[in-house]
């Protein structure tokens, strides 16, 4: 297995990606191109990091490489980690393997021109690897990657392995496997420190699982989104509607949801929190063999 143990710092991630885009697909089908918002937040999440001195890793889309180059190189030039969260946020459980592949080098290829630099980790979209997709392990091993980050180990409706090691471990492939992180309260197992978990939970809870990961000794994973910081309310526009009614109405509850905790709350948050704990990118929380 050739577990990680807490070294004092956590992981800081972040999956850099477009909310709109991406419901925009999900909800009505239909394609667009990242907005100014994925630009905007991002970097003001490197602004705020360079403030505290803090480093991390940014899973990106290569969709959003391709439309905002300087942003990504902005990323390596200011010390952070790049790592790839597919191209077009396609879920790999409704892939082939053939298409997964297709679509990581496609990702890999448009990340690391843009950057120039070689891509280790892989986030996947909204963490669809699981139990019965786990050939894509072996997909990202084959393309060159040294860690997954992709593993949610909980019992959850939409993602998740239950059974799932919580620690940073090896695969029999290779491949180190970094999951998400989730506490163990009583019997079952609560995600906690990432996305929407960290803005809809008590700020005492996430320090509280915080606090946990170090004394279990294992490191939390953290992972915000550029949208969550986002100061304007997430909105459906009257095209939506008219492409769609049923999907703009699923995408009016999705965007509702998106708006609980959104803004300043979550830029008082994640400040808070970077005080409170040392973080840092997740390469360099892994082992050295």
């Amino acid at each position: 297995m050739n577990p990680a143990t807490f070294q004092g710092r956590h992981g800081l991630s972040f999956d850099v990606e477009c909310h709109y885009q991406i419901v925009w697909k999900d909800c009505l089908g239909l394609t667009r191109a990242p907005t100014v918002e994925v630009e905007r937040n991002t970097d003001y999440l490197l602004g705020l990091l360079s403030d505290k001195g803090v480093k991390a890793t940014f899973f990106t889309l290569g969709n959003v490489a391709e439309r905002y180059p300087a942003l990504v190189r902005r990323v390596v030039a200011q010390g952070h980690e790049l790592g790839v969260h597919g191209h077009d946020h396609h879920y790999i459980h409704q892939m082939t393997p053939r298409a997964f592949r297709e679509e990581l080098r496609r990702a890999l290829g448009a990340l690391e021109q843009t950057a120039g630099v070689k891509i280790e980790g892989h986030r996947a979209p909204a963490f669809s690897i699981g139990a019965q997709n786990r050939w894509a392990l072996d997909v990202l091993r084959d393309e060159g990657l040294r860690y997954d980050s992709s593993i949610f180990p909980i019992k959850g409706r939409r993602y998740g392995v239950p059974d799932a090691p919580r620690a940073i471990h090896r695969l029999d492939n290779g491949l180190f496997e970094v999951p998400l992180t989730a506490i163990p309260v009583g019997a079952r197992r609560v995600p906690a420190v990432g996305g929407g978990y960290f803005r809809l939970f008590p700020l005492a809870f996430t320090r509280w699982a915080l606090g946990q990961c170090a004394r279990q000794g294992v490191p939390a994973i953290t992972y915000f989104h550029p949208h969550e910081f986002e100061l304007t309310r997430a909105r459906v526009g009257l095209d939506g509607w008219m492409a769609s009614p049923r999907g703009a109405a699923k995408m009016l509850r999705i965007n509702t949801m998106q708006n609980v905790g959104r803004g300043r709350s979550m830029r008082a948050r994640l400040e808070a929190t970077l005080d409170e704990h040392r973080f840092g990118p997740i390469r360099e929380l892994l082992p050295a063999s």
